[in-house]
């Protein structure tokens, strides 16, 4: 079983959307050399962080983000890094928070939900054992009006909630889960949805334009999970595919080429270096000076915290 390869829906998602990002991240198992403390990546993080510790270990939300922040600052002062770009994505993460902690109240959103778990991790063998799809469910809760079970997951969005929304039934996290899930549940245990809190990123200003925040439920029949059932052998038999034709030394340029989008400056740690890959920079050199090996699942290892 040591040859059995790990997947994600975060991985295949990757996959999809830029194969050089997936190659390096995944497939090589590259993260920066230095950690990265502000940025969108980093900004989201640890507002999920202090989401987490919030409702899991019953941490007040602001003194949660606040710990983390504290945390990063002294990471930061111990190598005598500026942190002024961190102060001000602290403050906005502050502000965020101190308004969720007020639609909560006056929505009555949290009352609605009992939750069940938290950080729990699901695992099922695919391609005769030599595929491991795994999930880590952020938090899974029952409905106290009807005992609904749903996954519940947290996002920020830079953008218009309402456009993330109109493609929430399209994500496809809810119903990898849920898949993962009906390997294992038994019919009264099992999911049947998720919900999505959205908070939006902005300070709240006078000439922001609200809703800051969001929750919306998405529900999939049968029918769905039998047509992603599908689905997701295929993009992971892609995968395979890919991942023999590297074993093999083919050249990453042909199966593992990238797709540059305006997102990449946001959400790809090899932003800088990409264009090196098809300059004829010394782009290895690079690499070895700026990346280190690491673990990409090394986030599932941890335990979940609750369950039934």
């Amino acid at each position: 079983m040591s040859n059995v390869v790990r997947i994600s829906n975060s991985e295949i998602q990757t996959f999809k959307d830029c194969r050089r990002r997936w190659w390096l991240t995944y497939y090589r198992g590259l993260s920066p050399q230095v950690q990265q403390f502000t940025g969108a990546l980093a900004f989201g993080s640890r507002i999920h962080a202090a989401l987490d510790k919030h409702y899991s270990e019953d941490v007040p939300l602001l003194k949660a983000h606040e710990d983390l922040v504290d945390a990063d600052k002294k990471l930061l002062l111990s190598t005598f890094e500026d942190t002024s770009n961190l102060e001000t994505e602290a403050e906005l993460g502050r502000i965020m928070l101190e308004g969720y902690e007020h639609w909560v109240a006056e929505e009555g959103i949290d009352i609605e939900l009992e939750m069940i778990s938290t950080e729990e991790k699901i695992i099922t063998p695919l391609f005769n054992g030599e595929v491991e799809l795994q999930g880590k469910i952020d938090m899974r809760v029952r409905r106290k009006v009807d005992g609904v079970r749903l996954f519940r997951d947290f996002k920020t969005v830079g953008g218009s909630l309402d456009e993330f929304a109109s493609l929430a039934n399209m994500n496809e996290q809810v119903l990898t889960y849920m898949m993962l899930e009906a390997t294992k549940a038994d019919e009264e245990h099992r999911t049947e949805g998720g919900i999505f809190t959205m908070l939006k990123k902005v300070k709240r200003t006078a000439a922001s334009k609200p809703p800051y925040y969001k929750q919306i439920e998405v529900r999939h029949n049968v029918f769905a999970l039998r047509s992603f059932w599908k689905r997701i052998h295929g993009v992971i038999a892609d995968m395979m595919r890919v991942r023999k034709a590297l074993d093999e030394g083919e050249a990453h340029q042909f199966v593992a080429y990238p797709k540059p989008s305006r997102d990449c400056k946001w959400k790809c740690q090899f932003f800088a270096i990409c264009p090196m890959f098809d300059d004829g920079s010394a782009v290895e050199q690079a690499l070895s000076e700026m990346y280190r090996e690491s673990d990409p699942y090394a986030y599932y290892e941890s335990e979940k915290k609750g369950g039934e």
